[in-house]
């Protein structure tokens, strides 16, 4: 599901306007399968093939904004303030309640589009490395001060196409941060770090911590499960979207 990716900065949208970071180098595209190539020893690296089989995921984006996110039927459970809502991500229909109070019409519309927005950019800083092949995403090579990056570009879906990334990446391919050129930011290539690397349950490698300027956005609770038994709930959360 390629448009899951920053849509909006959230709580730290205010700090973004304030960096200072911005790259002025020139860059040589070198496009083809070498880009391909390097973004499969991305993927490598970071254990793309067990992200594919984590059926269940849950983590806690700064906020806090909570999920639990069931991969194999692609549906989310999302609470933030005094919010809560159970949503099919394929549709992007749901229930949402209020207080516990269950929202209707216009409310209930508002606030699922929140929901989503707020998963777009939340899980897009969970697994950002795994969406290097999304659908509407174009990769290229760029060298700059002698240092070879991997620009990856979503030109269709998501929130907002035409945002592009550049990863920097260390000598296993695993990769250390990137620059983000995106248009809910006015000042271009603001720098990300990818740090922490973990290893969840499953397998798949995950980089909970991100320093952007002197700021950090850490990602918490984090932990992958094979149903909602592994998350200490004694029934399906999603039961509400099925009946």
């Amino acid at each position: 599901m390629h448009s899951y990716r920053l849509s909006e900065i959230s709580i730290f949208g205010v700090l973004f306007f304030l960096l200072f970071f911005s790259c002025i180098e020139s860059n040589t595209d070198l496009s083809g399968n070498n880009a391909d190539q390097v973004a499969r020893n991305i993927e490598v690296a970071i254990n793309k093939e067990k992200w594919d089989r984590t059926k269940w995921i849950q983590w806690t984006f700064p906020g806090p904004r909570n999920y639990l996110w069931d991969r194999e039927r692609n549906y989310l459970e999302t609470d933030w303030d005094h919010y809560r809502v159970v949503m099919d991500l394929n549709t992007k229909k749901g229930l949402a309640y209020s207080n516990d109070t269950l929202l209707f019409e216009e409310d209930l519309r508002s606030i699922l589009d929140k929901a989503w927005s707020n998963f777009c950019n939340d899980a897009f800083w969970l697994n950002a490395p795994a969406k290097l092949f999304d659908p509407g995403t174009k990769r290229s090579l760029v060298t700059r001060e002698d240092t070879l990056r991997l620009k990856v570009e979503y030109t269709s879906g998501g929130v907002t196409p035409g945002d592009y990334y550049l990863w920097n990446f260390d000598q296993n391919y695993l990769p250390t941060s990137f620059e983000m050129y995106v248009s809910v930011i006015s000042e271009p290539g603001v720098l990300a770090t990818w740090e922490r690397w973990k290893k969840l349950e499953s397998g798949a490698m995950i980089a909970p911590k991100h320093t952007i300027g002197s700021k950090d956005l850490t990602l918490s609770n984090i932990k992958s499960g094979d149903d909602f038994t592994d998350f200490q709930k004694t029934e399906d959360p999603f039961l509400e979207l099925i009946n």
